[in-house]
């Protein structure tokens, strides 16, 4: 490479650049080449930062101070809009087509009893379920349908159980507006109320026998 003088200190070499800026032997040399073809500064071209995200984009004038600000206007991941970056450096993209919108929703991730997650792959698998089941519940979440607890359920088990009981009961001339309400009128704790009502849901028992004051046995 040419010698380079910058802040009084001149280079000769790819790597001792690099070393002195901070970033890959390799990442120096892409940005010499655009430094030679004059489409980045001096200033840029030693930056210990990725000027590529920090760079000011002009998009119909509007002005993009980073990458993650462009990335948040069209509604992408930043990841998403660095991949069209290079494809629109490249020419393969234009402008219009950098900025196009997404086609699909980011759904903002709820903190769960104050643990955050940093992508919904780490929420899923923290919950040992696939990725797809969690976006559904996201949406549900975001869509009114469902509460942080419902979306954080780790069995689908556990979700129809949390759903079951804030279902309305009807029982002859009386609705009950979910099986606490339900408990209470009978007096009983609303688990043993939701154990005699899960059995009625799977056919072994009548909703009389859920109904029934007290406690009682099964029928066999």
């Amino acid at each position: 490479m040419k010698p380079i003088t910058y802040q009084g200190i001149t280079f000769t070499s790819y790597q001792k650049t690099a070393d002195y800026i901070g970033i890959t032997k390799a990442g120096f040399a892409k940005r010499y080449q655009k430094y030679q073809a004059h489409k980045i500064s001096l200033e840029e071209l030693f930056s210990p930062e990725n000027f590529h995200l920090t760079n000011p984009i002009t998009y119909h004038g509007k002005v993009f101070k980073n990458h993650p600000e462009a990335a948040k206007f069209i509604g992408i991941t930043l990841v998403s809009f660095n991949r069209r970056f290079k494809k629109y450096e490249l020419g393969e993209l234009s402008l219009d087509e950098l900025f196009h919108p997404s086609k699909y929703t980011i759904y903002e991730l709820p903190s769960y009893h104050g643990k955050k997650f940093a992508s919904k792959q780490e929420a899923a698998k923290y919950l040992g379920i696939n990725q797809n089941t969690f976006t559904k519940r996201l949406r549900f979440y975001h869509e009114g349908k469902y509460t942080v607890e419902d979306v954080f359920a780790s069995t689908p088990y556990m979700l129809k159980m949390r759903k079951t009981k804030s279902v309305p009961i009807h029982y002859k001339d009386k609705i009950f507006r979910n099986q606490h309400e339900a408990s209470q009128y009978l007096g009983i704790a609303q688990s043993t109320f939701s154990m005699r009502y899960q059995r009625y849901l799977a056919g072994t028992v009548s909703l009389d026998y859920v109904f029934r004051h007290g406690k009682h046995r099964p029928p066999v």
